[in-house]
C-alpha cells in the first residue's frame, strides 16, 4: 500500500451491465488492467499478524527489520493517498505466500481513530482468503494457537466440496476470513501453506460486479452457478453462494466475488485505516481513465487529487461501485 513496498495500479469502469450466464466465459477488448498485484489487510496489530500467518508457514517478503520498525508519520502525499489527518503513523510488511503469485501486505494504522470492521462472512464488504495446505488437522491447530477463531459448523474440517481433502474456514486476529483447504486425500503432518488463492470478496451481485470489471478494465469473466455446498464450511446453514471470477487477459490471477442469498446479510464499508478493512492491489494502464469509470458508475475517489506520483507512476485509492477498496497503480 504505501512506501518502498507499494505498487501503483489502474482500473477502468463501466455504467452498465449485461447478465452473464452460469459457466459462460466472456472475452473483452484490449484492457485497460494489466495485473493483480497483491492483497492488502489492514490490521490492529502488525504483529499479532505475522505471528498468524507466519505459523502458517509465510515468511515477510522484504527483511526481518520491518517488525522492528517502529511506525512512521506518514508524510503529506502519503496522508493524501489514503485520507488521513495529520500526525498518523504507519508501518506494513509484504508477506510470501509460498508457491502463490502474489503477496500479502498487511498495514497498521496509528495515531488516529480507527474502528474495526467485523462483517459475518456474508455480508457485502467481507471477505475470502484461501489459502492451500498440506495438512488442514496442523493448520488448524497453528491458526488457533495465534489466535485463529472456527467459524466451520462443527468447529473442525470438513469434506470438500468436490475432489479429495477436507477445509475449514477461520477468522485471523482481525476478523479476516480465512480457508484453509487440504487438496489431497492425507495431509503430511507439517500444515505449512503450500499456495493460495486470490481473495474473494463478499458483494451485493457477483454479476453485476463482474461485468464493471469486464467492461472497464478488460477482465475476462465466468460465473458459477447457485450452490449450497459450501455452507458447512462457511458456517452459513441454509445459505446459497453463487461466485464470479474475473481474470487480466494473459494472466492467472482470478479475483473473485461472493454472493449470498438465503441468509441475512448488512453491508460493510470500513476506511483503508479500519482493522479489517481488505483491499486489492490492481496495476492498470491509465490511471486517471480508470479513476473516471470508478466515479462514472457510483464509485469514488478516495486519495486527495485522485493520484499522487511514486517514484516513475502514480497510484491512487478508488470505492469501487461495489464498496470494495482498491489501490490503483501505474507505472
Amino acid at each position: 500500500m504505501l512506501g518502498l513496498n507499494m505498487r501503483p495500479l489502474l482500473v477502468p469502469a463501466c455504467l452498465f451491465f449485461a447478465a452473464i450466464a452460469p459457466g459462460q466465459s466472456v472475452q473483452p477488448a484490449a484492457p485497460n488492467a494489466v495485473k493483480l498485484t497483491k492483497y492488502i489487510l489492514g490490521v490492529a496489530d502488525l504483529d499479532k499478524s505475522y505471528a498468524f500467518y507466519h505459523a502458517l508457514g509465510m515468511d515477510l517478503q522484504n527483511n526481518a527489520a520491518t517488525l522492528a520498525a517502529k511506525p512512521n508519520a506518514l508524510n503529506d502525499a502519503l496522508r493524501g493517498l489514503v485520507d488521513v489527518p495529520p500526525g498518523t503513523k504507519f508501518r506494513n510488511m509484504m508477506l510470501k505466500i509460498p508457491g502463490a503469485e502474489f503477496p500479502i501486505e498487511v498495514t497498521e494504522f496509528t495515531n488516529m481513530d480507527v474502528h474495526a470492521a467485523k462483517p459475518r462472512i456474508q455480508d457485502p464488504g467481507a471477505s475470502l482468503l484461501v489459502l492451500d495446505v498440506d495438512d488442514v488437522d496442523a493448520a488448524l491447530a497453528a491458526a488457533k494457537k495465534t489466535g485463529g477463531e472456527v467459524v466451520t459448523t462443527g468447529g473442525s474440517p470438513v469434506r470438500r466440496a468436490s475432489g479429495p481433502g477436507r477445509v475449514v474456514t477461520v477468522k485471523d486476529p482481525d476478523g479476516y476470513y480465512v480457508e484453509l483447504a487440504q487438496t489431497m486425500a492425507t495431509g503430511s503432518g507439517t500444515g505449512k501453506v503450500i499456495g493460495a488463492t486470490f481473495g474473494s470478496m463478499v458483494v451485493q451481485s457477483s454479476e453485476k460486479a463482474a461485468a464493471f470489471y469486464r467492461d472497464q478494465f478488460g477482465f475476462t469473466v465466468k460465473t458459477n452457478a447457485w450452490t449450497s455446498n459450501f455452507d458447512a464450511n462457511l458456517g452459513t446453514p441454509g445459505a446459497q453462494v453463487q461466485t464470479a471470477e474475473v481474470t487480466v487477459p494473459g494472466t492467472t490471477l482470478s479475483w473473485r466475488f461472493m454472493e449470498f442469498k438465503g441468509v441475512d446479510r448488512k453491508p460493510y464499508t470500513p476506511r483503508i485505516p479500519d482493522p479489517g478493512a481488505p483491499a486489492i492491489g490492481l496495476q492498470v494502464r491509465d490511471i486517471d481513465a480508470a479513476i473516471a469509470a470508478m466515479k462514472a458508475a457510483g464509485g469514488s475517489s478516495i486519495t486527495q487529487g485522485g493520484s499522487v506520483k511514486l517514484g516513475s507512476g502514480k497510484v491512487g485509492f478508488v470505492r469501487d461501485p461495489n464498496g470494495l477498496l482498491v489501490e490503483l497503480a501505474q507505472n
